[in-house]
């Protein structure tokens, strides 16, 4: 009676009956083929990583754009007024001192006061006690505990 094969004997032998020289070609393409497929992932993987940093940076350069916008026209504005004619009668009220025709100009006044011939007598600051430069070191080092 035949003995019985082992179930791993059996793996072995349709292994090899999968290895045979006329399968080569096409372990060949196989191989070639998985190859390939990880390459084309690895680029896919690769486009989509790029295309997202380069969302991002499109989102920041459109938001850096509407400030730059809103402070462009700030500027605008402020070039506006200052070309205006109320921008040149606020200087000449301000800072020039002007007045304008029908304006009431009112002046403070202040009365002379004649400076205090009275000076402060200087109080004078208790001298202090002179103390032996050992001791101040001892002092300073044991944090007041001298001897």
């Amino acid at each position: 009676m035949p003995r019985p094969q082992r179930s791993s004997v059996v793996r072995t032998n349709t292994f090899r009956k999968h290895l045979r020289p006329g399968n080569a070609g096409v372990h060949v393409l196989t191989f070639v083929l998985v190859v390939l497929s990880l390459w084309m992932l690895a680029s896919f993987v690769g486009q989509i990583m790029t295309g997202a940093r380069l969302e991002q940076r499109r989102a920041a350069l459109i938001a850096e754009n509407a400030q730059l916008e809103a402070t462009n026209r700030a500027l605008l504005d402020q070039v506006e007024y200052a070309e205006s004619p109320a921008y040149a009668e606020q200087i000449a009220r301000e800072q020039l001192g002007l007045a304008a025709e029908g304006d009431t100009v009112v002046l403070p006044t202040f009365e002379d006061r004649p400076a205090s011939d009275a000076v402060p007598t200087p109080i004078a600051l208790p001298a202090p006690t002179p103390q032996l430069n050992w001791r101040a070191w001892v002092q300073a080092l044991t944090a007041g505990d001298a001897p």
